[in-house]
């Protein structure tokens, strides 16, 4: 995605796309993610409190992994309500923005506030919310980024067995959301639990903001130190399952004094580079935003093809239930069938087995009819909406329309209409039969009638058939008259 031209100041670049990127949102995106029933699949509606939000970074690492030091370095100062210490001292996730006095709000206000980015939260619950605070402190760090501080992770199933929210889930919603993703690991403890694992598997496809952090590492020798950096860059990369090698931070992120001097440079150099890539951040949120909004439209036009084209493969009458299975079993095929259908690429596809997982609970009585206008919307957007929020001075309201001819629009097969006419004449056939079969089986005398008037009509055709043939034997027939016709077609009926 290009970035924007260089006019004005950081801040007014970026708030000049964050208004166009609302109005989008507000205007387009919005409606027809309701209709698709988007946030049952993905995402909550995008609000404008996210929009407008810092740079977010997310710090995630197992327990004593020296976390919250490393956010105290960062920041310059204690955050407030931070805890350090041997021992798993963070058990809740804490949000840490600027603030000019100190304090700490706890997660049902903050959820509910329409200012902060974080009312989706409320979908985890009660459980989670009394794991969440938010530490207001003031730091000059915290006006340009808010960082987010996460529990612990141990190695063993009790806490996760112990915690009332889905722990994964919420690092995921965090990571969709966040500009850069922190995974702080101890240079002598390198061992992944299977909770850390399921955490960085879950950021696949985002790789991209995926950082590693070696801390502790003046607690090593060098010889050390290279066999632990290289089994950290295998093992992230065999989670990730990405080509890309994930750029990793070595240093201790702490006051105290260096075991080891002979590390010293390469402590300062990364730590100063990790600084820069922070200070960046603000920089370059226009485009990240417009990044993530693109991602989101073509998302959006996905899901929508998938459950118009799922609509047009339900039954009419019955057997919806073992169709609705069977689509289910069979999910991949229908994916290819959608993605030759309408022209999708398969990387835009959600995984199989999370959408397969959202199916089995959704009413496909709900399955909403693919609409070409929905699908042209969104392709306005994908190529004239959101690059005009890039440039300067130009509101998405007046962006111009593409005066070059449009692509071949791709064939969309609209058959909703007719699925509804020929089930409602199928039902009305369905029903007269019904009523016939209940008159025959009570002998109404409505059928009698009916049979012997039926029956008259049919002797009267046998008799008139044959003198009528007879007639139009041979140049000697005689030529029946007006009236002899008529009264003989009166005869019949």
């Amino acid at each position: 995605m290009a970035s924007p031209k260089k006019n004005g100041s950081p801040t007014e670049q970026t708030a000049h796309v964050v208004a166009n990127l609302k109005a989008i949102n507000r205007e387009y995106l919005r409606e027809i993610e309701q209709q698709y029933c988007f946030d049952q699949f993905h995402h909550d509606a995008i609000t404008d409190a996210e929009l407008d939000a810092k740079p977010i970074i997310l710090v995630v690492g197992q327990y004593s992994t020296g976390k919250t030091t490393f956010i105290n370095q960062i920041i310059g100062q204690d955050y407030v309500g931070c805890h350090v210490g041997p021992e798993p001292t963070t058990d809740r996730f804490i949000a840490c923005c600027y603030g000019k006095e100190k304090e700490v709000i706890q997660g049902n206000a903050i959820s509910v506030d329409r200012d902060l980015p974080y009312n989706g939260l409320t979908r985890f619950g009660q459980g989670f919310l009394n794991k969440f605070s938010a530490s207001f402190t003031p730091s000059e760090v915290l006006k340009e980024v808010n960082i987010i501080d996460t529990p612990g992770i141990l190695s063993g199933e009790k806490q996760r067995l112990n915690r009332n929210y889905d722990f994964a889930s919420v690092c995921r919603w965090f990571a969709e959301r966040a500009d850069m993703v922190l995974l702080l690991f101890d240079a002598h403890k390198l061992d992944i639990s299977d909770e850390f694992k399921e955490i960085i598997t879950s950021l696949r496809g985002l790789d991209n903001k995926v950082r590693c952090v070696l801390n502790k590492a003046d607690q090593i020798d060098s010889e050390r130190l290279v066999r632990v950096y290289g089994a950290l860059l295998f093992n992230i990369g065999k989670i990730l399952q990405t080509p890309e090698v994930v750029r990793v931070f070595i240093g201790s992120f702490w006051d105290q004094p260096l075991q080891h001097e002979d590390h010293k440079v390469i402590f300062e150099k990364d730590q100063r580079h990790l600084m820069e890539e922070i200070k960046l951040l603000p920089h370059d949120a226009a485009s990240r935003k417009v990044d993530e909004m693109v991602k989101r439209v073509r998302l959006v036009k996905v899901q929508a093809c998938i459950l118009g084209h799922m609509r047009g493969k339900m039954p009419y009458l019955w057997g919806a239930e073992s169709r609705k299975q069977w689509m289910i079993e069979h999910l991949q095929e229908i994916f290819d069938e959608v993605a030759k259908k309408y022209g999708l690429s398969k990387g835009d596809f959600p995984k199989v087995e999370e959408f397969a997982a959202c199916l089995k609970v959704f009413d496909f009585r709900r399955l909403p009819p693919l609409q070409y206008e929905a699908l042209e919307t969104l392709q306005k957007l994908l190529d004239q909406k959101i690059p005009a929020a890039l440039k300067p001075e130009t509101k998405v309201a007046d962006a111009p329309e593409q005066q070059k001819e449009s692509p071949p629009k791709p064939v969309v097969q609209e058959q909703s209409m007719i699925n509804i006419v020929g089930g409602a004449v199928l039902a009305v056939a369905l029903i007269c039969v019904f009523v016939l079969g209940v008159l025959l089986y009570l002998e109404h005398p409505l059928v009698e009638d009916l049979s012997a008037m039926l029956g008259d009509l049919a002797q009267k055709v046998q008799a008139a058939a044959p003198s009528k043939g007879a007639k139009a034997d041979g140049p000697s027939s005689t030529v029946e008259t007006p009236d002899e016709s008529q009264e003989w077609t009166r005869e019949v009926i």
